[in-house]
């Protein structure tokens, strides 16, 4: 029997105080609550893609699973993780006192992984961001770099086509294969010290490091975006300056193309691997859009700002935020974007 794959982006939100999910068709708005493994309660979302899950609990045991299946791969333990001891009970960076236990802030993996078969990438520490690496058969977290990627702090990964896609600070951005017995890397995007620009409003170096979040996405075609966000954004003052999207283009220098259009794609951005989807194949999706599950929005309430998250939804074409954004409640886990599958 083959498995089932749902191509259906999905909303994954845990329930607070429970062992269930809801999950949430993205263009259906159909939903439905799903029971977790038994031990749910306590554990932490950090990563999805194509149909699993990446989870840590309160003693850094780290899992990928299947909610549909409860199938599970065990990874090595984030105790593992390279500059990283535990004092106390607290999680400790040698350039650090304690910090708390939101310390890795994504996993991403390969495509169908199985307990033999499996490569992932997470990306921890403060407030200069590593990558490390565990493969299948290893015991522990290794440090990702080369020569030409050391002293570097990262924002964001992505795994396409066999590589890991990393982007630092700066914006530069790394392609990793780790199919081999080493690691090796491929310059894919180095790093502009004139900033960069968006049609024509320039962002100085200083600007591109500390003002913007920035996060990779690739569609199904093979297109690599860059996405700048600004971390904290007001719908009626900033506009399209709180999203700039750039298309990848080897052929030009700087490599980033600014767009006003995705090509009748949508991206859905957060925790998990970027996903792009057709909205001529998904009815109440909007075109063009970048949809972040985990928005910072400044709002005015009785005189007085106040910060609240919000799923973001931002048009690209029409360089503005959409209103019909869904409100978080501030005391759970953020929603992750999922992909069910039964494989």
């Amino acid at each position: 029997m083959q498995g089932l794959v749902f191509r259906t982006p999905t909303r994954c939100h845990p329930v607070p105080n429970s062992d269930t999910c809801n999950f949430l068709s993205f263009p259906t708005r159909r939903s439905f609550t799903y029971s977790l493994l038994p031990e749910r309660h306590g554990v932490r979302y950090v990563g999805s893609q194509a149909g699993w899950l990446a989870v840590y609990n309160e003693n850094l045991d780290v899992s990928l699973i299947n909610p549909l299946t409860a199938a599970r791969i065990c990874l090595p333990s984030f105790l593992t993780l390279p500059n990283f001891e535990l004092v106390g009970g607290s999680c400790v960076l040698p350039h650090l006192h304690r910090i708390s236990r939101f310390f890795v802030s994504k996993v991403i993996f390969s495509a169908n992984p199985t307990t033999h078969n499996y490569i992932a990438v997470s990306l921890y520490g403060t407030p200069q961001i590593e990558i490390a690496y565990a493969k299948a058969g290893g015991d522990k977290w290794n440090l990702l770099q080369t020569t030409s990627t050391q002293n570097r702090s990262y924002e964001d990964i992505m795994y396409h086509n066999g590589k890991f896609y990393c982007i630092t600070g700066e914006a530069e951005v790394f392609a990793f294969d780790l199919s081999g017995v080493s690691p090796t890397v491929t310059v894919v995007a180095e790093r502009t010290s004139l900033g960069l620009t968006y049609f024509d409003y320039h962002i100085p170096c200083f600007g591109v490091i500390q003002i913007y979040g920035k996060y990779l996405a690739c569609s199904s075609t093979g297109e690599l975006f860059l996405i700048f966000r600004r971390e904290v954004h007001c719908h009626e003052s900033l506009g399209w300056k709180g999203i700039m999207v750039w298309r990848y283009n080897p052929q030009r220098q700087p490599c980033w193309e600014a767009v006003k259009n995705l090509g009748n794609k949508s991206l859905l951005i957060g925790i998990n691997n970027a996903i792009s989807i057709s909205t001529e194949n998904f009815r109440g999706v909007r075109r063009d859009c970048v949809y972040f599950m985990e928005a910072l929005v400044r709002t005015i309430v009785d005189d007085r700002p106040e910060f609240i998250l919000r799923i973001g939804v931002f048009d690209v074409e029409r360089g503005m935020w959409a209103r019909a954004n869904y409100q978080l409640e501030s005391h759970s886990q953020p929603p992750i974007w999922f992909t069910p599958s039964m494989l």
